[in-house]
């Protein structure tokens, strides 16, 4: 009985094994076949409302809000920084940042006014009173950006039928040689990434990603505004469906970006990683579910129930697979800076942390986001249950 059963077991892992292979086949295809979206530019250079939602200050954010005021633009922007709190330190850095840049149009809004249980969200409701331009970019505080990428967004979104473009994006560790950052910004540059890549390879790109997302102004119309995600756990991704729903299509930006990792402890890092995978949970129960060929995790130890070159194969495999997809994405899409390289043993150690990131995700219905306890509820809404 026992050896039938730990028989069963090892076909099971092995099974697991097997789709994880053919899992890193498809992302390295995926990532070597890349294609961002490319428009053939605007007759008249667009009016453009940027949207930088606040909140609290973070190692690396005086460097990240900079890259945003430096950049080279052919349309007239408006940067819009908003806060809940007028004495949010990162809405009085973003003011001082501005002085700098005189010739950028730059207005700060400090509005505590919340909207459905989404607080960033909330933010953008309020940041958007004063009226938006043609064309809308969304963009997180911790995003750091390349030269020329902004304007780059906002000329992809310029092509036929597209109506809006949005950004990959990879980690970068808000202070270099940082153990626990440079292990988040793996996660963000060996996992998602590469599964970002494939998503969009195997279908329509259907989800747009908050550190940098442009879209047309006539699509929010459509579509209810922002006031529409206000109960949204997952707004970029609701985001992407209002876009489809008002006809047009989603494309990927030339420029890969960058989003800061500032989680200083492994728990933080946990509960971190916990909320995205609960979002996805929250907006793909079945989808989620199979991510765990992507993090096998410890699983594939039960291979040594029978071991043997079979089993060495199927174990070692992945591992080596996720190593070179590692290497493919820093060669196609380059590496923060301040990011270290993992080896073949952090490749693992990060494969069983995304494991039991995973695994607790499947039952938590509570997540933590910026000092708010939020409550998960069925299609991705969530709702506000108490501060911290």
């Amino acid at each position: 009985m026992i050896s039938a059963l730990s028989g069963a077991i090892w076909w099971c892992v092995l099974a697991l094994c097997a789709a994880a292979t053919a899992y890193r086949l498809l992302a390295l295809a995926a990532v070597a076949s890349w294609k961002p979206g490319r428009g053939p530019g605007w007759p008249l250079p667009p009016q453009v409302t940027l949207l930088k939602p606040l909140c609290g200050l973070e190692d690396g954010l005086e460097e990240a809000l900079t890259s945003f005021f430096a950049q080279q633009l052919a349309s007239p922007v408006q940067y819009v920084f908003g806060a809940a709190r007028a004495d949010d330190p990162a809405l009085m850095l973003a003011r001082e940042i501005a002085a700098r840049y005189p010739h950028c149009d730059a207005i700060f809004v400090a509005d505590s006014q919340q909207h459905g249980g989404n607080p960033k969200v909330s933010n953008l409701i309020n940041m958007c009173k004063g009226g938006l331009a043609e064309v809308v970019v969304v963009s997180d505080s911790d995003i750091v950006i390349p030269p020329g990428a902004l304007q780059a967004s906002i000329d992809a979104l310029s092509a036929p039928g597209i109506g809006g473009v949005t950004s990959l994006y990879r980690g970068r560790p808000g202070h270099g040689g940082d153990a626990v950052r440079s292990f988040g910004a793996w996660y963000l540059d060996y996992w998602s990434l590469p599964m970002a890549a494939l998503h969009a390879r195997l279908g329509a790109l259907d989800v747009t990603y908050g550190p940098l997302t442009a879209v047309r102004r006539e699509v929010l119309e459509h579509g209810g505004g922002f006031a529409a995600l206000a109960s949204q756990l997952c707004d970029d991704a609701a985001l992407g469906r209002m876009v489809l729903a008002s006809g047009y299509k989603l494309a990927f930006a030339p420029h890969v970006v960058e989003t800061l990792v500032n989680d200083v402890t492994v728990s933080e890092l946990f509960a971190h990683e916990l909320r995205w995978s609960r979002t996805d949970r929250g907006e793909h129960p079945l989808g989620n579910l199979a991510t765990v060929v992507s993090h096998p995790g410890p699983l594939p130890l039960l291979l040594l129930l029978h071991p043997g070159l079979i089993a060495a194969v199927c174990f070692i495999l992945p591992i080596l697979l996720r190593w070179l997809l590692a290497r493919l994405v820093e060669h196609r899409f380059g590496r923060a800076e301040t990011a270290a390289r993992p080896g073949l043993a952090g490749i693992w150690l990060r494969d069983l942390f995304c494991w039991a990131v995973w695994l607790r995700g499947l039952t938590v219905r509570q997540v933590e986001w910026r000092g708010s306890r939020l409550d998960m509820q069925r299609g991705g809404l969530l709702k506000q249950e108490q501060g911290l």
